[in-house]
């Protein structure tokens, strides 16, 4: 237990290292969010062996959390340079209106 301050130092070391060694962008964010996958695929993996009827909804929420951790490093390090490449798709400042117009 003495060591496990330099242990788990060299490990976030290794984590960040190979997430910036990744050859592009999309590469980089698929292994940043890759440990959130690994423990979503193991929550599904407990349900599936427990026999219990979640196994389905775990799994669907496991991908629906490994999609916004993508979505929210891509936002965060690539959203102005694709807006500016992409001028014609323009941020909304203002939320979208209603589908359905209250009576």
């Amino acid at each position: 237990m003495k060591h496990f301050g330099e242990v788990f130092f060299v490990l976030v070391f290794v984590f960040f290292i190979w997430t910036i060694m990744g050859p592009t962008g999309t590469q980089r964010i698929h292994r940043v969010c890759t440990p959130v996958a690994w423990a979503g695929d193991g929550v599904t993996s407990l349900a599936r062996a427990a026999g219990t009827n979640y196994g389905k909804e775990t799994h669907i929420a496991s991908q629906n959390i490994d999609y916004r951790c993508q979505m929210a490093i891509w936002d965060f390090f690539y959203r102005q340079a694709w807006l500016k490449a992409h001028p014609q798709y323009k941020h909304r400042t203002t939320p979208p209106p209603p589908l359905v117009q209250p009576s």
